[in-house]
């Protein structure tokens, strides 16, 4: 069974639990969270450690789908600008990136049990072992459009009308330069863009791009879901979220009527940062059967990015609604399909 890489959200859930359960008695743990929508310059979140006598210490959170050592700069950098200890939080932390944060005095925590928790004032110290490989190791050989940044280099591509320079777009998909380019040659191998030797992209068939993708990305298997019920129905969903400030994004039928209606729908699918608070936050049940409402936290954040307000409710960009119709569930392929054909009239009202 094929494991997905822990969001953000859940590698946040799961240090703060690997945490508690490894702190000395009568320690306790506050943990606060920051939305995904506020500036970049915050911490994820901030942890705040109490000692048995009342003193505390304050931990800036930065969290990390996935982390490499060059990348830890701008991490550190990033959560620099809040007033506590550095710790950085991942799915999964290698021996030379652990070794490396421990030298700089870095706290650390990761999905797999991997935790080093450091303060003077009051003084503590954690540390405990997990995983010494990735469970979820990437394939350097782009093979399909499976992977994350596969997934934000097709958005940038459809997204956005060619010519564009191959770096350009990289900064536009924030993806690294390596993976666009092997999500750039597996698409020209399949004679879906046209791209000047060593030069930028000129043409592309965003729609086989978009149907291209579906083969490999699966909306229910490729993101975490969970389903509810809320009695009162869809046009009481549709309530609730009309003056909510926090993110969120639907897709499936739900989203789809605002473009090219073909039925009523009978279940609203939600893009959510975290979908326990949010079914909270919407008073929702949790349904196996019957249910009428799926919150889905993303694959990738990507899924917030071009949302647009139609008919009162925040929806995800077209490309991402067309990719996540065709491998959704009974008629919603077919209504893929007619958002395609809707695309393809109205090219002006969606893409850049």
């Amino acid at each position: 069974m094929v494991v997905n890489r822990p969001t953000e959200a859940q590698t946040l859930r799961s240090v703060e639990r690997l945490l508690t359960d490894s702190l000395p008695p009568r320690w306790s743990l506050r943990s606060a969270r920051e939305s995904k929508a506020k500036a970049k310059a915050r911490a994820d979140a901030t942890w705040t450690l109490e000692s048995p006598d009342g003193h505390t210490a304050d931990f800036a959170v930065g969290v990390q789908r996935s982390l490499s050592g060059s990348g830890l700069h701008s991490v550190l950098a990033q959560i620099a600008a809040f007033d506590g200890l550095p710790l950085i939080a991942a799915p999964y932390l290698g021996p030379t990136l652990r070794t490396t944060l421990a030298q700089r005095g870095v706290s650390y925590a990761d999905s797999t049990g991997n935790l080093r928790v450091l303060a003077d004032k009051p003084g503590l110290f954690v540390e405990r072992t997990g995983a010494t490989k990735d469970p979820w190791p990437s394939d350097e050989t782009l093979r399909s459009l499976r992977g994350r940044g596969a997934g934000r280099a097709v958005r940038a591509l459809v997204d956005f009308a060619p010519p564009f320079g191959v770096r350009e777009l990289a900064e536009r998909a924030d993806v690294p330069l390596g993976s666009l380019s092997r999500t750039l040659d597996l698409l020209a191998r399949e004679g879906l863009l046209t791209r000047e030797p060593r030069g930028p992209v000129t043409a592309l068939d965003w729609e086989r791009t978009i149907r291209r993708w579906s083969e490999d990305y699966d909306v229910v298997r490729s993101n975490t879901v969970a389903s509810f019920l809320d009695p009162r129905g869809l046009d009481a969903v549709v309530s609730k979220l009309a003056d909510v400030k926090w993110p969120y994004a639907a897709t499936g039928g739900f989203a789809a009527q605002r473009f090219a209606p073909i039925a009523p729908a009978r279940q609203a699918v939600i893009y959510v940062e975290d979908i326990g608070r949010t079914a909270e936050r919407l008073r929702l049940r949790p349904a196996d059967a019957g249910a009428n409402v799926l919150l889905v936290e993303p694959y990738d954040p990507v899924v917030f990015d071009r949302v647009t307000r139609r008919k009162g409710l925040r929806v995800v960009t077209p490309s991402q609604l067309a990719v996540d119709l065709l491998t959704g569930p009974g008629r919603e392929p077919s209504e893929g399909n007619e958002l395609l054909a809707w695309m393809g009239k109205n090219q002006d009202a969606w893409r850049a």
